[in-house]
């Protein structure tokens, strides 16, 4: 097809995936169909997994090399000029003189190719590209050879996204063996029916090594039947189409697209930067065995609302490093399932089972193990998908109609498709969605070592049985506890007889991590039989993160004036009283203020300091404490005064302590001192009777002691512990503030709800009672008009006891406050914090700052 024509079917059909910060590749998915005996058993025969990488096939010369003179009746191609050559002979085998050969001085030079032909290259055969043409083998053509050949240098340099170098309509029955192709723009191969793509090394190209793509057909697979096999795919993604797309998904060593029925054997998957081996959307019937897939940037294998897949026998090491610490809100998997399962209805001739099944192999230093994952929001029809053209293979239409559609989230994609207007009802409320479901993990070896990966954030070793999303679809009938239900409990998966040495932990959920020792006790039941080479009780209170210690109050004022150690501070006689420094009682240390009251109308303490002590806006703790020495019914007050530069008072603020006895008691307040303050005035005053006196210690007029630390609180020099969960970025901004200089930026990266969560499951240290929390939040770009933040309280044991919601809505332009007053539950040991919202467009933003959370008693 033409190159604009290929691109009007992605944009109809392909939409790029979001909220993934993918960064780059491993191995291991390819081949679909019911392979024809043409094949034989042997494609099927069970090997080990190698313990060491396999032998190269780039630089492979034994391998590669063609044959060194022209085959019997064979078309000798010169070295050199080949652009007036006539290659337009159907079924002709033509030998490529050793040398270098190029076609037309335009981007269009190309060799198309025609039915039943051969292309051989001699030793040292080159076909170049020159960085002129994009393309070396085009057409529709069936059945067509291509061996021993060097194809490179085709595109300029930033060309051929999405289209393949060689093969590129996909055409059925091609044969492609023994060739480097390498250094090209775009893929360096496409796949179409029946295709072998064999011994080939694809090294270095612009975006994958391989990849397809065919026009949908409504009610089958657009491609079937393909063998990958004893290749190697490396250091392709060149060009780094991640950065250039944000989240397009489409990168890495290679990608399968709509394909039934394929065998992916024995390839050596190394260096990609991105994942490594990609099938994306209604794969069908899939055998991953034999393959080495090594330090990919991405996951080694990603299965993608796909189904029945066989994984056995590989060698998975040292994948998603790269992508599991740029992306710390999901795990950075060795192989990904995300809303891929079994399914009996669909042929499993190839992998061998309607289930997916992933055993005997061998999982060493990845960034985590196996993730096996749902998105409530994304099925057939929803703009939470992002395949958006295509259904499940269960519902008629397959394809979506082609108009009237919308692309706005929350709003079904099309009006009329039953899975809009019955999928509410069965069987479509099954059949809309691509499930992770009939999932069996078992006989594996996991090792992992966290002195040799690159961890980050939470899910840095673990295995996950999760699912995420927002109940933000007002026509969706599906729910988010409902999806990680089926996913945990309802939907027959399954980690069993496995091998773990490491610290590894389990994640459930939306993401929280338990113990080895919880992950295989009711009600998970996972992992029964598996052994474990470390402390089964590792990573579950704290989840394997040290908890956060608590913090301490600020005080403006100096040490004297809040304790009286050394002097009485700025403390002086205003009226009616005299005051002094005692050592006769004290609250804390060795001191205390004595007031001695003079006169009977009332008295009053003020520093000698004005205007006052050097302060900040923000929310502050006022307290003191106070012990009767002699008198009845007193009750003295603390006003604080905030004064800007000017000096102007800009708010007041009191606390009083209840009638004083002889035992020391307390009393505090958590306040807001306002914007633009500058300093603040202490004064202290009250009633009683001349010879009544009393104590006062431990003043304080200062910042809240926070539960977060002051990074994850307002983004100062970093994003602290916040990181994406779904379709947001979070990054530290200096561009605006409340408080300090800096803040969080919050940049949506998808139209269908946006979340960002803390990297320190199960969260802060925190304890019972009364809490005062806040935040500040205003828009950006884009119109963001509400938020919302959710903290979850934790024990010891990493159980949830009780979550609290603080939303703020009617967002602008100017910051807006947000504040609660939850009591966390008898037995919390954490809290844990996430903030979402259903608000905002992709390219939209917002600014949080000045997070609290601290003690209101």
């Amino acid at each position: 097809m033409t190159t604009a024509r290929y691109h009007r079917m992605l944009s109809a059909f392909i939409s790029k995936k979001a909220s993934r910060a993918r960064s780059l590749a491993l191995l291991v998915l390819f081949m679909a169909g019911a392979i024809a005996p043409l094949f034989g058993r042997d494609a099927y025969a069970e090997t080990s997994p190698s313990a060491s990488s396999p032998p190269s096939v780039c630089g492979n010369a034994a391998l590669l090399s063609g044959p060194s003179s022209a085959p019997e009746g064979a078309v000798v191609v010169p070295a050199g000029d080949n652009s007036g050559f006539d290659f337009n002979r159907p079924g002709a085998t033509f030998w490529f003189e050793p040398g270098t050969h190029t076609l037309a001085n335009d981007i269009y030079g190309q060799i198309n190719a025609k039915a039943g032909t051969t292309y051989i290259g001699a030793p040292g055969a080159v076909l170049d590209g020159r960085n002129i043409n994009l393309y070396a083998f085009t057409g529709d053509a069936a059945n067509v050879t291509i061996k021993y050949l060097t194809i490179q240098n085709f595109g300029r340099g930033n060309d051929n996204q999405n289209e393949g170098v060689v093969n590129h309509d996909s055409g059925t029955g091609w044969v492609i063996q023994y060739n480097t192709i390498s250094n090209n723009d775009g893929a360096g191969v496409f796949l179409g029916s029946d295709n072998v793509v064999s011994y080939n090394c694809l090294k270095d190209n612009g975006q994958y090594g391989f990849s397809m793509f065919k026009e949908p057909i409504e009610g089958r697979s657009a491609i079937t039947n393909i063998v990958l096999d004893h290749n190697e795919i490396s250091g392709n993604n060149t060009d780094n189409w991640e950065a250039q797309i944000p989240g397009c998904g489409c990168t890495g060593g290679g990608k399968f697209w709509d394909v039934n029925g394929a065998r992916v054997t024995n390839n050596y998957v190394h260096d990609n930067k991105g994942t490594g081996l990609w099938a994306d959307t209604n794969n069908i019937d899939f055998l991953f065995e034999g393959n080495y897939i090594d330090h990919n940037d991405g996951e080694g294998i990603w299965y993608e609302i796909s189904y029945n897949a066989t994984i056995r026998n590989n060698t998975v090491s040292r994948n998603a490093w790269v992508s599991g610490k740029n992306n710390q809100g999901s795990p950075g998997p060795a192989v990904y399932l995300s809303e891929s399962g079994g399914d009996s209805r669909l042929p499993s001739a190839v992998s061998g089972a309607p289930k997916i099944r992933i055993y005997d192999n061998v999982f060493v230093n990845n960034f985590s193990g196996v993730s096996i994952y749902e998105n409530a929001n994304r099925f057939c029809n929803s703009n939470g998908n992002t395949s958006k053209g295509y259904c499940t293979p269960f519902v008629t239409p397959t394809l979506l109609p082609e108009s009237p559609r919308s692309y706005d989230y929350p709003n079904p994609i099309s009006v009329a498709h039953p899975c809009y207007t019955d999928i509410a009802a069965e069987p479509y409320k099954t059949n809309c969605r691509w499930q992770s479901k009939n999932i069996e993990v078992f006989n594996n070896e996991f090792r992992f070592d966290d002195t040799v990966v690159p961890c980050a954030g939470t899910y840095c070793g673990v295995q996950a049985l999760i699912a995420t999303g927002a109940d933000n679809m007002p026509w969706s009938p599906y729910t988010v506890a409902g999806i990680q239900n089926n996913v945990m409990f309802n939907n027959n998966n399954s980690f069993h007889d496995n091998r773990y040495f490491g610290a590894w932990r389990f994640a459930k959920g939306y993401g929280e991590t338990v113990s080895f020792n919880v992950w295989k006790s009711s009600p998970y039941n996972q992992d029964v039989s598996s052994t474990y080479a470390n402390d089964p009780d590792y990573g579950g209170s704290g989840g394997g993160t040290p908890p956060t210690p608590p913090a301490t109050a600020g005080n403006d004022l100096d040490a004297n004036t809040a304790t009286l150690e050394d002097s009485i501070g700025q403390w002086q006689n205003w009226y009616s009283e005299t005051v002094s420094q005692s050592a006769y009682e004290a609250h804390g240390g060795t001191h205390s203020l004595r007031v001695d009251i003079t006169d009977r109308w009332g008295w009053g303490v003020q520093t000698a300091n004005w205007p006052g002590f050097a302060t900040t806006a923000g929310v502050k703790k006022i307290s003191l404490w106070g012990k009767l020495g002699s008198g009845t019914n007193l009750q003295p007050k603390m006003v604080v005064k905030w004064l800007d530069g000017g000096n102007a008072v800009l708010q007041t603020n009191e606390v009083a302590l209840t009638a004083l006895t002889a035992d020391w008691q307390h009393a505090s307040s958590i306040v807001d001192a306002p914007a633009g303050s500058a300093t603040v005035l202490v004064t202290l005053n009250g009633s009683g009777s001349p010879g009544d006196y009393f104590y006062l210690d431990d003043i304080t007029v200062g910042d809240a002691p926070n539960v977060l630390d002051a990074d994850t609180a307002g983004g100062e020099s970093s994003t602290g512990e916040w990181q994406s969960w779904y379709s947001a970025t979070v990054t530290a901004s200096t561009y605006a503030a409340h408080r300090g200089s800096g803040s969080l930026r919050i940049t949506v990266t998808d139209p269908w709800g946006w979340g960002v969560q803390t990297a320190n499951w199960p969260g802060f240290a925190a304890s019972a009672g009364k809490k005062r929390v806040s935040y500040w939040a205003k828009q950006d770009t884009g119109s963001i008009s509400e938020v919302t933040m959710r903290i979850q309280w934790f024990d010891s044991s990493q159980t949830l006891l009780q979550t609290d919601l603080v939303p703020l809505s009617g967002l602008t332009t100017d910051w807006r406050q947000a504040v609660a007053n939850p009591v966390a539950p008898a037995g919390t040991a954490n809290a844990y914090f996430d903030i979402y919202s259903p608000s905002g467009n992709a390219g939209y933003s917002l600014y949080l700052d000045d997070i609290v959370l601290t003690n209101a008693d």
